[in-house]
């Protein structure tokens, strides 16, 4: 399911951890957007939401938020790659009530690739791009 705006729920999910987002998606990583609102994908207790099967068109972006007030260190959103293999994406570790644009996600290739959290090996999913 692609999201271009989050959904009420998750702002109220993310209200409840004290992450405050615009509601336009007009931010990123302080800046003002220049193009159209990223994809949102939320890592929430042992998941990403809206789901763990995340599709994009190819050109799109991805907004990834932590808002997993437990998560310790944070979440990551990782291309999920053997040991050795660099990966095509990889947000880096994002902090809890954090949110970071996903570098390199609106270059990718149409097809399936299968995601991950760098720290917790139970925060998966695919990432297909149409």
């Amino acid at each position: 399911m692609s999201f271009r705006r989050p959904s009420a729920a998750l702002f109220a999910a993310l209200s409840a951890v004290g992450l405050g987002l615009p509601a336009t998606g007009a931010l990123v990583d302080g800046a003002a957007a220049a193009g159209p609102v990223p994809n949102t994908v939320v890592a929430l207790l042992q998941g990403y939401m809206p789901s763990n099967q995340i599709n994009i068109k190819q050109g799109e972006s991805i907004l990834f938020i932590d808002a997993d007030p437990t998560a310790g260190p944070g979440h990551s959103f990782t291309e999920d790659v053997p040991e050795g293999v660099t990966p095509k994406f990889d947000s880096g570790i994002v902090p809890p009530g954090t949110f970071k644009e996903v570098p390199d996600i609106s270059s990718l290739a149409p097809g399936e690739y299968k995601v991950r959290c760098k720290i917790h090996i139970v925060v998966k999913g695919t990432l297909t791009v149409g």
